[in-house]
């Protein structure tokens, strides 16, 4: 058999020689070794025909991408390459039937939506099963009670665990990148969740991973560079109402978390916070107008801690010195101002009036700070972190400072009673991450004050009676709201409801501690 014209296909794409002569089959030395089919190299006109195709064969699948990712904008394409939703779908169906998803998804938006408009949600059930099964999963299973899915505790529980194995299946496991796992996990964090047989995953951690995925697809601005890796998952509309809503989002849980743990805003205010907040604003929507007034007061805390060095233990700022009074005072003109600021159908929202005394209670925390306390005003406020020995003992108190007690004391109590007030139905609504610990924290502040107050060394109490603190009749109103939501929440499924319950310790450490005081006064009357 003679040489063929065309080397095979094999030797052509190895560059090197291909010998036919000596074979009997008509395959070359290197195919006959290999045992591989030696076919004869197409012509070089018909191998550019060949790549043309393969090009516009590509060219269609990524035009059927871009079409997929144009009806479905809050998943990535990579999500697209392999579903789950038909296991999400089996899965939830099974503890929490269709009409009751419609149902509990109708109440997040008349309802848990309204008390904090975080997530925007338009679709109706069908649309938001094809388009954000995640965020549909995280919304049912995180945003109402158990009692309310009508699922026995158990499947609770379980809905609890899986919905969080599936996020970290998505966001770790898979490596996908979205805003619609973004919002899922921001809903699992605002509202988070714990099953009897222990944490499912801490808020604080998942919140860091909303904030990290919204960098990487490019909702967060130009100054914050995403990773490398998420070059290819970067959203294509960055600056959509919902990209600008979910990445100021962002922003209140990240902040709420600093607040907490007393740990500086590793992503602080900036020019896209500013522009995305104005951008809302300028929409004239009642409910984004409300969310960027919860946005502004977020700003205004996180103001007050750079201002007074909440964030940093190290530093001791002296409550009885003029010059923190000015800082103090400068800082109470701005809340007084946002107050009056806020439009007029928000002027008797008692969430933000929560919020506004919240804020005043970090204003004046500083007058119960020593330089070796500043710790115990972290997260959690446990009867055990009292200092009740460690407190300010100033020889001779300049005016500011008694008129600061009164209104540290007065704010305290204006939490308490601004919460007692609402419906138990809107404290259930409220995220737990940052509401309920935030009335824990104005108690812990109040007891502190009280134990500051009552020491027999301490200045303090010659311009706070004990009478003043009224700690039993807050300790009343916070029973009886609890009381009030356990006939919502009997199995206690919210944590909210549980930061209520857990309340109860003030009544008892008030008890025990007027106790001890009633016994040191009357064995100073005897001497």
């Amino acid at each position: 058999m003679g040489k063929r014209n065309r080397a095979c296909e094999e030797c052509h794409r190895l560059k090197i020689k291909c010998d036919v002569s000596t074979s009997l089959h008509g395959a070359c030395e290197r195919c006959t070794r290999s045992n591989l089919d030696c076919v004869p190299a197409a012509p070089r006109l018909q191998r550019d025909r060949i790549n043309q195709l393969e090009a516009e064969v590509q060219e269609l699948r990524n035009a059927l991408l871009d079409q997929s990712s144009d009806t479905t904008p809050s998943r990535s394409p990579g999500s697209l390459l392999e579903d789950h939703s038909p296991a999400i779908f089996s899965f939830l169906d099974r503890r929490i039937p269709l009409r009751k998803q419609r149902d509990l998804l109708c109440f997040f938006r008349a309802h848990v939506s309204v008390a904090w408009p975080v997530i925007r949600l338009s679709m109706d059930l069908n649309q938001i099963r094809v388009r954000s099964p995640i965020l549909l999963l995280s919304i049912l299973v995180y945003s109402t009670t158990q009692e309310m899915q009508g699922t026995e505790l158990e499947n609770h529980d379980e809905l609890v665990r899986d919905t969080i194995r599936i996020l970290g299946e998505e966001v770790i496991g898979r490596g996908q990148r979205s805003l619609e796992l973004v919002q899922a996990l921001l809903v699992a964090a605002f509202w988070n969740k714990s099953t009897r047989k222990g944490q499912q995953g801490s808020a604080y951690q998942i919140v860091q991973l909303a904030v990290d995925m919204a960098i990487d697809l490019g909702i967060a601005g130009f100054s914050l560079q995403p990773s490398p890796a998420a070059y290819f998952s970067r959203l294509e509309d960055t600056t959509s109402l919902e990209a600008r809503r979910t990445w100021l989002a962002c922003y209140v849980a990240l902040s709420t978390s600093s607040v907490s743990m007393r740990r500086p805003n590793t992503v602080p205010w900036n020019g896209h916070h500013e522009e995305c907040l104005l951008c809302l604003e300028s929409v004239c929507d009642t409910s984004d107008i409300f969310f960027c007034q919860i946005v502004r007061v977020t700003k205004l805390i996180q103001e007050i801690f750079t201002q007074l060095h909440l964030y940093h233990l190290d530093t001791f700022v002296d409550g009885n010195d003029y010059s923190t009074h000015l800082t103090i005072e400068t800082l109470k003109n701005k809340v007084d101002a946002w107050t009056a600021k806020l439009p007029p159908q928000f002027t008797a929202s008692r969430t933000l009036k929560f919020w506004r005394h919240v804020a005043m209670v970090h204003v004046y925390e500083v007058l119960l700070h020593t330089r070796t306390n500043k710790s115990s005003f972290a997260a959690p406020f446990i009867p055990g972190r009292i200092p009740v020995k460690d407190f300010p003992m100033p020889a001779n108190m300049i005016p500011p400072l008694s008129r600061a007690l009164g209104a540290l004391v007065y704010h305290c109590q204006a939490v308490v009673e601004t919460v007692s007030d609402m419906e138990p139905g809107l404290v259930l609504s409220l995220p737990t991450f940052c509401f309920a610990p935030m009335v824990i924290y104005s108690l812990y502040v109040l007891v502190t004050a009280l134990a500051a107050s009552t020491s027999p060394a301490n200045t303090y109490g010659q311009h706070l009676a004990r009478t003043s603190f009224k700690v039993e009749q807050c300790a009343l109103k916070l029973r009886r709201l609890t009381t009030s939501m356990q006939i919502l929440d009997p199995t206690m499924s919210s944590w909210t409801t549980r930061f209520f319950d857990a309340t109860g310790w003030l009544e008892e450490w008030y008890n025990d501690y007027a106790t001890i005081l009633q016994r040191y006064e009357a064995h100073m009357t005897l001497q």
